[in-house]
């Protein structure tokens, strides 16, 4: 692999199987089949995962030398554990001289419950035949501590043989041990509680199990994975011998997700299929919110982004503000400190920048991916500045603010020092070519920014998106920064929308196409590509109406509006391909995105066709969740949309936009905390959208309920309804 023209990390290389389990429990995840029975040597991607490198790679359980047939699975709506069931296939056992042979019905039911360093599991089999059994069985165990990126296809600079120790400390504990070249030691314990002795060794333990008629056995795990500096002396981690408290485990996480979701406001509509999205979006982001100092922080997705990504935790808060603003609080207090302080061309970091991702494990440690702490994007950081502007916004905190003013400094500072292109005063990023991202805007496949005859645009890149983040923040808070008193701040900030604002309109409008450029090279040449970049410009007052109005229809025409959503690019480009990850297929997010632009400039008719192909599209998706992204093809009777062979599922950004739809639909904003009524829009397909219980935080406390009916003469009417508390 050539470094230099190839980035390490575009998008997943691996098509996961539909039936496929995916759970997750703070910094672990765990993908197996309907089996329940882990077997990496057959599906490569299958495993227990912690902090970016799989801790068991095999979990598997054998009755006389064959793997029962699952019946059924019972938990894929419930992020933390699964109850299997399965049955073995039919076997006759004949007696020398008998005529008939006895008939052997066996069956196993299993309940695995994961928690944030391990998981525990309950295992039972019983003998349904009516006379006793004598049962070979084993359960195979295996531990290879392969680093995610190797497991997505990366190879290893200088791949060393993997020593993998083993050891058992007693007869129910077995410890699986590697050092890794980070100078981590990484340990596997696995404890079994079981009703009988059985032999073990580093590939598991084995049994014979006697049952009598309708007798069952049960068999108890429990596994920890742990990291240590260095090297230790032996673990008893996974010594204790008391039974796991699986209920209870599973009682606490269900209580954790009720008091989740009791946090957020009630929505009703006139659709109940709506409502259960709605519902699900809450439950999958809580899946993905995972305890940090400050709160809770959505990771990006399941299951190869299950970590922070700055910009996928930022567009999240915006999509969520208006709801619970707490998680945005939590968002900014957490991205900002790992605000960059300095120099560090290795990671792309520079002083006041937000970071782009953070990962563990051995590859990162080495410093063979450039990942661990990585500020490799350029959107981050007016994307945080444009969220902490609309945090205030949302809940009139003043305070939380001047409390933040050193990070919103630092990035300001950022932007001036680093970001800005002296020449153009545009927003720029220049490409990571020693291993890190090319192309590092949310686009960041290495070939989604060229020009209208395919060529990649040369560097250093102006992206047309990021220059309407900016202008979003240099608006905001120069009103913001005179209201705190920081008089200086406030002028300069608003001078630099000024000249921001003016150059944008002289070198990104194309009128031949009637909308803005994707993004203007390091030669100063525009790329004149129908993209969906051009609908975020929508965000900010960056455009004219007359050119917000273009740009709406643009987005909505044909070559760019599949039916189900806005593609990424447009069908007449040279690089569209509707099975891309950016050159033609539809994100919800970015979708969601575009239509508050929309919104903000009042385009009605242009709202309500993009809003009604979302809605539309929901239907045809698993679990009633938008996938990360789906096919651009055009929409056709009789068919949905089909989802990208890669998809991750959940994804932050790409549940919550279903709330970030929802808000613009309800016409709802705030300012200063106090909120107000817009213009809302229902699409043919709905009566009335309700949401109940919105608490405010602003000066006027208490909550607000939004009603929004089509009454009998067809128009639309919003109410408002505040109740003190």
């Amino acid at each position: 692999m050539d470094r230099r023209t190839h980035p390490y990390e575009i998008h997943p290389l691996l098509v996961l199987d539909a039936t496929d389990s995916i759970f997750k429990a703070d910094d672990h995840f765990a993908i197996w089949p309907p089996s329940g029975d882990v077997e990496s040597e057959r599906i490569s991607y299958h495993g227990f995962f912690w902090h970016g490198m799989r801790y068991l790679s095999r979990w598997s359980v054998r009755l006389f030398g064959i793997q029962p047939v699952p019946l059924w699975a019972q938990g894929r709506k419930n992020p933390h554990f699964e109850k299997i069931h399965r049955i073995m296939p039919i076997l006759t056992f004949q007696a020398p001289g008998e005529r008939y042979g006895q008939v052997l019905r066996l069956s196993m039911s299993q309940t695995r419950v994961l928690e944030a360093d391990g998981f525990s599991e309950k295992c039972s089999v019983e003998n349904r035949s009516p006379h006793p059994v004598t049962v070979p069985m084993e359960w195979l165990v295996g531990a290879d501590f392969t680093d995610l990126f190797e497991i997505r296809g990366m190879p290893r600079e200088a791949p060393a043989p993997r020593v993998i120790e083993w050891l058992m400390p007693d007869p129910g504990l077995s410890l699986y041990r590697y050092q890794g070249a980070d100078g981590l030691m990484r340990e596997t314990s696995v404890r079994l509680i079981a009703p009988a002795e059985g032999k073990a060794d580093r590939s598991g333990w084995s049994w014979t199990l006697d049952l009598g008629p309708e007798e069952n056995a049960t068999f108890f795990v429990r596994t920890r994975f742990r990291e240590i500096r260095g090297r230790t002396r032996i673990s008893m981690s996974g010594s204790i011998k008391k039974v796991p408290d699986i209920e209870g485990v599973i009682a606490r996480r269900q209580r954790e997700t009720e008091d989740f979701s009791a946090f957020w406001p009630k929505i009703r509509s006139s659709d109940p299929f709506l409502d259960r999205c709605c519902r699900q979006a809450v439950e999958d982001l809580r899946v993905l919110c995972t305890p940090v100092r400050e709160g809770l922080i959505p990771y990006a997705g399941l299951p190869w982004f299950s970590t922070v990504f700055g910009r996928d935790a930022l567009i999240t808060g915006l999509s969520t503000l208006w709801a619970v603003p707490e998680l945005s609080r939590t968002i900014l207090l957490f991205l900002g400190r790992l605000q960059a302080r300095v120099l560090d061309p290795k990671r792309a970091a520079e002083p006041g920048k937000i970071v782009h991702e953070m990962r563990t494990g051995e590859m990162a440690g080495t410093g063979e991916v450039p990942f661990g702490l990585y500020y490799g994007s350029v959107d981050s950081t007016p994307l945080y500045l444009m969220l902490a502007a609309r945090y205030v916004e949302r809940t009139g905190d003043y305070p939380f603010l001047e409390k933040l003013w050193p990070v919103i400094e630092r990035a300001f500072s950022w932007i001036e020092r680093y970001g800005m292109d002296p020449e153009t005063g545009f927003l720029v990023y220049r490409g990571d070519m020693d291993g890190g991202l090319i192309q590092q805007g949310w686009k960041d496949s290495g070939d989604s920014v060229f020009h209208a005859d395919g060529r990649l645009a040369a560097h250093p890149v102006a992206l047309c998106e990021v220059q309407s983040y900016l202008h979003y923040a240099l608006t905001a808070f120069s009103h913001l920064g005179e209201r705190l008193g920081h008089g200086r701040f406030s002028e300069k900030t608003g001078q630099m929308a000024l000249r921001l604002k003016k150059s944008f309109l002289s070198a990104f409008w194309v009128p031949r196409l009637r909308t803005f450029a994707l993004a203007l090279d390091g030669d100063g040449e525009a790329c004149k590509v129908h993209s969906s970049n051009a609908g975020h410009v929508l965000l900010s007052d960056l455009p004219t109406a007359p050119m917000a109005r273009e740009v709406a229809k643009n987005l909505l025409s044909d070559n760019l509006f599949s039916g189900w959503g806005i593609r990424t690019i447009g069908k007449s480009e040279l690089r569209y391909d509707p099975v891309s990850y950016h050159n033609g297929s539809v994100w919800p997010h970015d979708n969601a995105l575009i239509l508050s632009g929309l919104a903000r400039h009042r385009l009605s008719f242009e709202m309500e066709n993009l809003c009604e192909g979302f809605l539309d599209g929901l239907r045809f998706f698993r679990d009633q969740r938008p996938p990360e992204l789906y096919c651009g093809f055009d929409r056709k009777n009789g068919e949905g949309p089909f989802a990208y062979p890669t998809s991750c599922s959940p994804q932050a950004w790409s549940v919550t936009s279903l709330l970030m739809v929802l808000e613009t639909m309800s016409g709802l904003s705030f300012q200063s905390g106090h909120p107000r009524m817009g213009r809302p829009i229902l699409g043919p397909s709905l009566s009335s959208l309700h949401i109940e219980g919105i608490r405010l935080t602003g000066p006027t406390g208490g909550r607000a309920n939004v009603f929004v009916d089509r009454q009998e003469d067809g128009i639309v009417r919003p109410v408002m309804e505040i109740r003190k508390e």
